[in-house]
Formats: C-alpha cells, sequence, structure tokens
C-alpha cells in the first residue's frame, strides 16, 4: 500500500509537471512586417533578447512570440486584435512603429480589454483613452512631449524662428501637429506654413513641397514622417543649391526603414538632419554592466547580422521593446495564472499598474512605471517622460549616434 502511494504521488507530480511545462501564453506581434521591416524586427528582436534571458518562461509558463502583419493599415489590424481575442492562449500585443491602428482602434481595444504595450507608436492619444479601462501602455516616445524637445531644438540649435511643418497626413500627423503647434505658441512662434502629405509620395510632389518651404521665407523643416516619404523629402532638400538648404528636424519615423539607405551617408553630407531618440545607445557600452550583457546576448542571438552597435537597425525599437519586455515579465510574475484568459489579462493590466519592485532597463531603471489611469493622470500609462527624450544624427557608418541627455 505504501509503495503504490509513493507511485501514485510520483505519477500526480509528474503529470503537474508535465502539464505546467504544456501551459503557454502568447504574445502577438502586431506590426508592419512589410513596409517598415526594419522597425517590427527591431521591436522582435528586444522582446526575444528579454525573454531569452528567462528562457522563454515566466510564473511557470512558456511564452510564445506570434507575428502578424498589419501593413500599417487599420482595418488589418483591428482584424489581428479580434484574432487576439478568441485566441485563448493569448495575454498580450505588442504594436508597431505606425500610431494610426492604435489611435483609430483604441476604443475596440479597451472596451475588450486586450493588453497591449507600446515600443514604438508615439501618437498622443494612444494611451489616453478617458476610461479607467485603459488597457494601453506605452515605453517609448509620447507626442505630447515630442513637439516641445522638436521645437526646442529648432529654437536652441538654428535659431529658426520660421519653421515650417511637413506632417503625414494621417492620425500621427494629427497629433505632432497640435503638439508641435502648441509648443510654438508657448514662444509666441507660428509656423510660416503646414503642408500635409500622404504616404507613398512620389519625388516630383516631395520637390514641390521643398519649392513651397523655400518661397515661403522658411528657416528650418520640421518633418512628421516615416522613412520612405521621409527620404523622398530629404532628397529633394539636398537637391537645391548649398545657400538654399536649411535644416531638417525630424520625428523618429526615419529611422523605421531603410531611410539610411536611400539618403546615404554622401548625400547626408549635404543635409542638416537631426531628429528625435530615447537617451540610450548601444554605441557606449561603458555606462554599466547591463548593456554589455545585453549587446553579448544579441550577438549570441543574431551572430550572422550583429557583430558591433552598428550593426543595429532601427535601435529604439529594440531598446524599447527590451525594457518593455521587462515590465512585462515582472508583472506576469506578480499574478495568478489561470486557465481562464481574461482573467489573466485583466490581472495582467492591473499587475502593470501597481508594479512595486524596479525594474532594470537600458534606457534607466523603472520606479513604479505606470499607474492607474485617470484623465487627471495623463501620463498614468506612459513609462518614459520628457526627460528621457534626446536629439540624434546618423553617423557616417548609418549608426545613430545619440546626443548627451537634455534637460527639461
Amino acid at each position: 500500500m505504501r509503495l503504490m502511494l509513493i507511485l501514485w504521488a510520483l505519477i500526480s507530480w509528474s503529470s503537474a509537471a508535465i502539464a505546467g511545462d504544456s501551459r503557454v501564453l502568447k504574445i502577438y506581434h502586431d506590426a508592419d512586417w512589410m513596409n517598415n521591416v526594419e522597425s517590427s524586427e527591431a521591436i522582435w528582436r528586444g522582446m526575444e533578447v528579454a525573454l531569452d534571458e528567462v528562457k522563454y518562461q515566466v510564473n511557470g509558463t512558456r511564452i510564445e512570440l506570434v507575428k502578424r502583419n498589419h501593413s500599417g493599415n487599420v482595418t488589418r489590424s483591428l482584424r489581428n486584435m479580434k484574432d487576439f481575442i478568441e485566441d485563448e492562449n493569448a495575454i498580450a500585443v505588442f504594436s508597431g512603429m505606425h500610431s494610426p491602428p492604435l489611435i483609430t482602434n483604441r476604443s475596440f481595444i479597451n472596451e475588450n480589454k486586450i493588453p497591449v504595450l507600446v515600443p514604438w507608436a508615439a501618437g498622443g492619444p494612444i494611451t489616453r483613452y478617458p476610461s479607467s479601462n485603459n488597457s494601453v501602455f506605452r515605453l517609448s516616445v509620447d507626442d505630447t512631449k515630442a513637439g516641445e524637445v522638436l521645437v526646442k531644438h529648432a529654437v536652441s540649435e538654428y535659431t529658426c524662428s520660421r519653421p515650417y511643418l511637413l506632417l503625414e497626413n494621417t492620425a500621427w500627423g494629427d497629433s505632432n501637429a497640435y503638439s508641435v503647434k502648441k509648443a510654438l505658441d508657448v514662444r509666441g512662434m507660428s509656423a510660416v506654413g503646414i503642408k500635409r502629405f500622404d504616404w507613398s509620395m512620389k519625388s516630383h510632389v516631395a520637390r514641390s513641397l521643398i519649392h513651397d518651404v523655400i518661397r515661403g521665407g522658411a528657416e528650418c523643416i520640421i518633418l512628421v514622417s516615416t522613412s520612405t516619404e521621409a527620404a523622398e523629402i530629404a532628397l529633394a532638400v539636398s537637391e537645391l543649391d548649398t545657400e538654399a538648404r536649411i535644416p531638417l528636424i525630424s520625428h523618429w519615423g526615419i529611422t523605421g526603414g531603410n531611410f539610411h539607405e536611400i539618403v546615404n551617408s554622401q548625400t547626408r553630407e549635404k543635409l542638416d538632419l537631426s531628429f528625435i531618440q530615447t537617451c540610450f545607445s548601444f554605441l557606449d557600452l561603458s555606462r554599466d554592466p547591463l548593456p554589455r550583457t545585453v549587446f553579448r546576448r544579441l550577438q549570441t542571438l543574431y551572430p550572422k547580422t550583429i557583430e558591433t552597435p552598428r550593426d543595429l537597425k532601427s535601435p529604439a525599437g529594440l531598446i524599447h521593446a527590451y525594457d518593455l519586455t521587462k515590465v512585462f515579465i515582472a508583472a506576469l510574475e506578480n499574478i495568478e495564472i489561470t486557465d481562464n484568459i481574461y482573467a489573466n489579462r485583466n490581472a495582467l493590466k492591473v499587475a502593470l499598474e501597481t508594479l512595486e519592485d524596479p525594474v532594470v532597463g537600458l534606457i534607466k531603471t523603472y520606479e513604479s512605471p505606470f499607474s492607474t489611469y485617470a484623465e487627471s493622470k495623463p501620463d498614468a500609462h506612459e513609462a518614459l517622460g520628457r526627460e528621457d527624450i534626446c536629439m540624434a544624427a546618423y553617423g557616417p557608418a548609418d549608426e545613430i549616434v545619440v546626443a548627451v541627455r537634455s534637460k527639461s
């Protein structure tokens, strides 16, 4: 009888262990895997590195990553979100670089309590759903602060009192139109002109835009664009006579694709181009041990493509996704994972809003990065602040060189 009891206990323990090992939670990565592959790949790698550190096991559960492509299309993204809801193993969505899918589908996301973690998209409204049922969390640049950074740089570095705004004709462009104008108003300034442009803009349209900019007497351009259209605009500026060229001060959308290949180092020598990034770079591995450890893991995971920090494309996506995945892991460790995926998603949201133990990331150490959202606390679901945003430029080897941390 004693032997039978021991055997039964061993079988029960073995079955429980197997069940525990087989339990899976999925993270969907809903991003543009067609037109802006560099940014999507960078985010994916950031998640992979952070999960590799814990061997893809969190709280006794295996974590799997699932690629979903929306190609920048809000309807495709909505379809992916609907698939997520029906997936009984899906715990969270990591988004990509585009803001419009998140802004347009914001009500659907929150009404269906989909935990969405944002490591790139910067549109201001994304995290500011007017309800405590807000389930979107961002660790990235926030446009409500980016406009001030862009305008301050234009004024302090170029004494530009006559900026011209070139903004893509999307919800992301709308978000920046508001924040840039607000930053100009504070200084008693206004733009000498504003032009909106659509995706897939052709070179002749870009030349026409730049002709209007120069004719309008602009002293600099504040640009909000993804890489494809930004490349056309930069090439159009480079074609101007030397004395006619003016500084390009850009949001970071230009770093999400192959801008650096189309506007190569020789062409960039003709331009005065700077853009927003967050204040961490793998180019400086001397700060503390963590960046060196993370980069060595990157080299191990991707030996054919990453040898030096200069090999990192769209590095902000990787950096943010790594930090955000570590925050996700910390939150998931604090919840009781059950067979009810809806309860798990809700518990994850609460855990993200109530994290107490610090999470050490690349950009900084996160002390309670999120809190319960209320309209009186618009930054409750923002892990980064104004002090975490810097300006940057491309180096001769297409590396992104981040300036020293700016002051608020």
